[in-house]
């Protein structure tokens, strides 16, 4: 293949990867609801999908590291979990019972984030390096718009019939990774030999508060995300379609601002990027509480896209910047880890909060998590490593 096609293929699975992620948050809890099961049973089911994402993409990420197979080292990985993963999803619309489908669905997340880490990894070894940019930034698109397309299509699927979209989301997650996979060379002269695997990203102040300041980020995001169709159909009296419109207009948004964000952060200091997207998202959550008709909860919906989409670009910019440049990877792939678990923990939490203290919890313990990681960005320095450790203790 022309190698000015690579950084647009090589693209192609995150549709499947944000369709499939898209899932979490309109279809599954739309056949959850279904088996008439509690907030916190609904919460401990989603929940699972940051639970295997804690170790399963970092693990996914070690052993293709060590792999030494004719086909290459990610892509092995990539089509063996697309498959699993495609099949478990289809049948989970067919389970009767909550506990086929935790099972169901727990195997599916596994074997998700089983592929989506190598996948990632394979990205900047497949382009050429003044490609790898061009590569991440289509990559983040067509994640959007596979995130669309299930707010899109996935209600009106589901009125037809409720296996349809799980269908439509199996189907594109492994069609978009065997087309990658076949076209797509690993250039093997970019590996280099594994180093020891270590957790030594506490001797690094800067590091560290930002870990701590997504941990918070992401322990909000993950209060609000199993529940919002829930929330919009049962306190807000809003359709599913609907409730799905405003999920799409979050992922719109930061499509739209994705580019001029990336070129701000660009200009002034990305910490201040950061810590504009958090307010924003901080601000939209505390207002959500009073907001009672569609229109206030589109206009939510939009301003969180753009605070999100701010946050996304820049943690992974930083992080480039206050790392050692050979164990980007390394540290990428803990970054992980502050993503996932406050997701998880996150899930049950407000699961059992509904059950007992209902709706009316559910914006404020969002913002307040939220406005405690804008604290720790405004306190914080995010400093350029220069090759030394500094201490930690004199320094967080």
């Amino acid at each position: 293949m022309n190698k000015k096609y690579v950084p647009y293929i090589i693209g192609l699975p995150n549709l499947g990867v944000g369709l499939l992620w898209a899932m979490n948050m309109s279809v599954i809890p739309l056949f959850i609801t279904k088996l008439n099961v509690s907030n916190s049973k609904q919460g401990l089911l989603i929940s699972m999908g940051a639970f295997t994402g804690i170790f399963v993409q970092y693990l996914a990420g070690l052993l293709s590291d060590r792999s030494n197979l004719k086909m290459g080292k990610r892509k092995p990985f990539m089509i063996i979990g697309s498959i699993i993963s495609a099949l478990f999803l289809m049948l989970l619309p067919f389970a009767n019972s909550y506990l086929s489908a935790f099972m169901f669905a727990f195997l599916f997340y596994f074997f998700l984030n089983f592929y989506q880490g190598p996948y990632y990894s394979l990205i900047p070894e497949a382009v050429d390096e003044n490609q790898i940019g061009l590569a991440n930034g289509f990559s983040r698109v067509v994640s959007v718009l596979g995130s669309a397309l299930i707010f899109m299509l996935g209600p009106k699927l589901w009125e037809v019939n409720n296996k349809y979209p799980f269908f439509l989301g199996a189907i594109l997650g492994l069609v978009t990774v065997i087309i990658t996979v076949f076209l797509v060379k690993e250039d093997t002269s970019k590996y280099e030999k594994p180093k020891k695997v270590t957790f030594d990203f506490i001797k690094f102040p800067s590091v560290v508060k930002l870990y701590l300041s997504v941990f918070m980020v992401y322990m909000s995001f993950g209060f609000i995300t199993p529940f919002f169709v829930k929330y919009c159909t049962t306190s807000l009296n809003i359709s599913n379609v609907d409730a799905n419109n405003a999920l799409l207009i979050l992922t719109l948004m930061g499509a739209l601002f994705a580019v001029p964000i990336g070129k701000m952060a660009d200009k002034i200091e990305k910490r201040k990027v950061l810590l504009l997207g958090v307010v924003l998202f901080a601000v939209s959550l505390g207002v959500g509480a009073f907001i009672t008709s569609k229109f206030g909860l589109f206009i939510m919906m939009a301003i969180i896209g753009i605070g999100f989409i701010a946050i996304q670009i820049t943690t992974y910019s930083i992080l480039a910047e206050i790392v050692p440049p050979e164990r980007l990877g390394e540290f990428m792939g803990m970054m992980n880890l502050f993503i996932s678990l406050p997701q998880f923990l996150a899930n049950n939490i407000m699961g059992k909060l509904l059950d007992v203290f209902g709706y009316g919890v559910y914006f404020p313990t969002a913002c307040g998590a939220m406005i405690i990681a804008g604290l720790i960005v405004m306190t914080s320095r995010f400093e350029k490593y220069t090759g030394k450790i500094k201490n930690i203790s004199s320094s967080l």
